[in-house]
């Protein structure tokens, strides 16, 4: 595991602002940052602040946002202290811009809200919601194998595990430590003899470590993913061992941001629609399915302020 250890005092050396699209509502960001416990990120809700680490290349890189600017006038303040060359600062903001979908205009999809009549009150309280993406597709495609068949806790319990055994740490000016995820190189290098103490299932085990080598090999092209269409995605990667459609759903939903998946299957989706939609009881897949055809093009966006809805009832927030 390998340690870099920030000097206190040492000189800022790269900063930038990073404009949003509006409306963007980093309030919602943070509230579901809370509720969703990640290992790699320091959130301070009060002061709009956040800190992680980012992969730039492979090289881990300790930065700190500041969230700032107003709902429909939103930037994001960057900044490191390590040296970036012109690439690598590209590369940092296309990052950045991809994780917390700095592109994406909410208005088109609003006025398609609109038109569901259960869904306008979700618009107005949820105003400037977006998805928070993974930052690479390796680790969103891992975290999803970990994630299959067992709860939110202990996926994010293993995820952990394997970010200590194989990740990068980094400790900042305060002494807090920061986790970058592991390299696929570093995952392919594992055998499973190596996760089944961490309580990884045999067959978790191996289909984490058959992806890392799928793509250090070259079977698996992550590049490529951003060329091709959803069908041609599945196809692609349904082909690795343990990698069924509902994995690179996610992955496509959550580590490429695109805009019209459904995941049917998922209970979260199943309970807020109940309450959102007022149904009598819980819908089952073709249910859910056959509701999402009004949802189209925007599944992936419609099912995220479901999930919010469910998640601000667990907050006690208010609910009209």
């Amino acid at each position: 595991m390998a340690n870099h250890h920030i000097k206190n005092g040492e000189m800022l050396l790269y900063s930038s602002v990073i404009s949003l699209t509006p409306p963007y509502s980093f309030e919602r960001l943070l509230r579901r940052l809370e509720t969703h416990p990640d290992p790699q990120l320091l959130v301070n809700v009060q002061e709009s602040t956040l800190r992680r680490v980012f992969r730039v290349g492979a090289r881990p890189i300790l930065v700190s946002l500041q969230f700032a600017g107003t709902m429909e006038q939103p930037f994001i303040r960057l900044h490191t202290e390590v040296t970036l060359s012109a690439s690598e600062q590209q590369l940092l903001e296309k990052t950045i811009r991809h994780v917390f979908s700095a592109d994406l205009d909410l208005n088109p999809i609003y006025e398609h809200m609109r038109q569901q009549q259960p869904m306008v009150i979700l618009t107005e309280r949820f105003r400037g919601l977006r998805l928070m993406l993974d930052s690479d597709l390796f680790q969103s495609m891992v975290k999803t194998i970990i994630g299959q068949q067992i709860n939110l806790a202990f996926a994010a319990a293993l995820t952990q595990r394997l970010m200590e055994l194989a990740g990068d740490v980094m400790v900042d000016e305060t002494g807090h430590k920061f986790m970058a995820f592991p390299t696929e190189e570093a995952v392919a290098r594992l055998e499973p003899t190596d996760l089944r103490p961490l309580q990884f299932s045999q067959r978790k085990a191996e289909y984490i470590i058959d992806y890392a080598r799928a793509i250090v090999n070259g079977t698996v092209d992550l590049d490529r993913l951003w060329q091709m269409e959803d069908d041609e995605i599945i196809e692609h990667l349904t082909a690795q061992r343990g990698i069924g459609r509902w994995t690179v759903e996610c992955l496509m939903m959550f580590g490429m941001g695109r805009p019209d998946l459904l995941p049917a299957a998922d209970i979260g989706l199943r309970n807020g629609l109940q309450m959102v939609y007022e149904l009598a009881e819980k819908p089952d897949e073709k249910e859910i399915r056959r509701i999402g055809e009004d949802w189209r093009p925007w599944r992936s966006v419609y099912s995220l302020y479901i999930w919010e809805a469910v998640g601000a009832v667990r907050r006690k927030e208010t609910w009209e």
